[in-house]
């Protein structure tokens, strides 16, 4: 019994001792075969990033091309009123088969929808036929990304409908909001003396099919169909601290295709500034407080619809809180607001923004400027995205509707120091005119300047950013 314990013993002694040998003997082949299966698997690890950064540049390539396909529908070409005239005799005749009350109007028909579209056009047409505006269109320059000065977006209808006609007698438009500040701002960056910036704006289209759908998506229906009745009616009515009728209608639908246009500017660029929109006040059934269409919010909704971006920062300095766009996207996963206001000034009944600071009354440089970098380090790089900035000049303690203290320093160095953030964590931003109410022209042009003499001073430096 012992010996056959001690000859299994001895053979498996045996079977070891021959296995270490061989092993020792052929160690190389035991080397080749783990850098075999090491190469097997880099090779598996090379293969996968590569094809994920073969998909990565797919997609950027697409959004690419999508930014340019939707930049060339939203630039303005001249446009003839003539080419919808067999649109509108077929939009006539339409409404009388279907027997709709003349109130009403059914945007759902795409051939009603075209008759609201002639309208605008015709407006639109008729704002180049200012005498100041008359060469406009003519000496546009192409913009190209050489500038000194980063692409502008800019429509003379922002402005020329200040008068109308009614009952054969020319009236002036008078209110509160400054109508007149656009045109003037656009006349002071390129007055001849200085030329603040070249004549490389861009001209947003008239037509407002590509943004239809986002309109509708933001605003409630009944809502839409008032303000295209008054289009529709050629109808005058006192809402929103307005006096509303057709041009100034049109005027801020055109205003959203100019948001819309200079948001894809600032993909495409880095930056775009807007002589004109940031209605922050309008909610989804109604304007407000100057507002009447949200054109930031229809913008964001363009933007994510087409999936173009992923996520948006509004990052809103206008010394009034931007109630409306706090509202509309509440608890959205995809866009961040932050409000920088006045607690004592308007809206008195504030909304909940992601983040709100509001400021006490009468404060100046040292204490805004340093809320506002804090608020500014917060901001971190985030792929597929894009600030709106709505850099009000209300802040000024010049401004009749402001109520803080901030001299045009003060109003510059945050210009300048939010677009120096902007390119150090490389995200586009695209800048809103918003609120300036001084009752001298020159002054407030002088004031909204402030912040495209910043915008022009960050662009020289945007290459040291990478």
């Amino acid at each position: 019994m012992y010996w056959a314990y001690f000859i299994m013993t001895f053979i498996l002694f045996e079977f070891v001792w021959i296995t270490l040998e061989l092993n020792q003997k052929h160690s190389n082949k035991r080397i080749i075969k783990l850098h075999t299966f090491t190469n097997v698997i880099v090779a598996k690890q090379t293969k996968k990033h590569y094809n994920s950064r073969i998909w990565q540049n797919v997609e950027k390539n697409k959004i690419e091309n999508l930014i340019d396909l939707h930049t060339e529908q939203l630039v303005h070409k001249s446009v003839k009123n003539g080419m919808f005239s067999s649109y509108h005799s077929l939009c006539n005749k339409r409404n009388d088969q279907m027997g709709d009350p003349p109130h009403k109007v059914n945007t759902d028909n795409k051939i009603l929808f075209l008759n609201i579209q002639k309208e605008i056009f015709k407006s639109c047409e008729n704002s180049f036929s200012e005498k100041i505006y008359e060469n406009i269109f003519k000496n546009q320059k192409k913009y190209c990304n050489n500038s000194k000065n980063p692409p502008y977006v800019f429509h003379p209808i922002y402005s020329s409908v200040e008068r109308k006609v009614n009952n054969s007698n020319r009236h002036t438009y008078t209110n509160r909001f400054k109508l007149n500040k656009y045109k003037n701002i656009f006349n002071y960056l390129n007055k001849k003396e200085e030329c603040i910036y070249e004549n490389n704006y861009i001209i947003p289209s008239c037509d407002i099919t590509k943004i239809k759908k986002s309109i509708f998506t933001i605003h409630n229906t009944n809502f839409i169909n008032k303000m295209f009745n008054i289009i529709k009616h050629n109808e005058e009515i006192k809402l929103y601290e307005l006096d509303l009728f057709s041009d100034l209608i049109v005027r801020y639908l055109i205003e959203i295709n100019g948001t819309v246009l200079s948001s894809l500017l600032a993909l495409k660029h880095s930056m775009c500034m807007h002589i004109g929109g940031g209605n922050h006040h309008s909610k989804r059934d109604k304007g407000d407080g100057f507002c009447i269409f949200n054109d930031i919010a229809i913008a964001i909704d363009f933007l994510l619809l087409y999936k173009i971006i992923k996520n948006v920062i509004i990052l809103d300095v206008d010394v009034h809180q931007g109630d409306g766009t706090a509202e509309i996207f509440q608890n959205h996963k995809h866009v961040k607001t932050i409000s920088l206001h006045c607690k004592d000034n308007y809206p008195f009944i504030k909304k909940k923004s992601t983040i709100d600071i509001e400021l006490n009354s009468y404060i100046e440089d040292d204490e805004y400027l340093k809320i506002y970098q804090n608020i500014l380090n917060n901001i971190k790089p985030q792929k597929e995205s894009i600030i709106f900035y709505l850099a009000g000049v209300d802040i000024s303690k010049d401004d009749d509707l402001g109520l803080l203290l901030i001299s045009d320093h003060g109003i510059y160095t945050r210009d300048y120091i939010t677009y120096q953030m902007a390119f150090k964590n490389k995200i586009p931003i695209v800048t809103l005119l918003s609120g300036g109410y001084n009752e001298c022209d020159q002054t407030l042009s002088e004031k909204h300047a402030l912040t495209f003499r910043a915008a022009k001073a960050a662009w020289a430096t945007r290459r040291e950013h990478g």
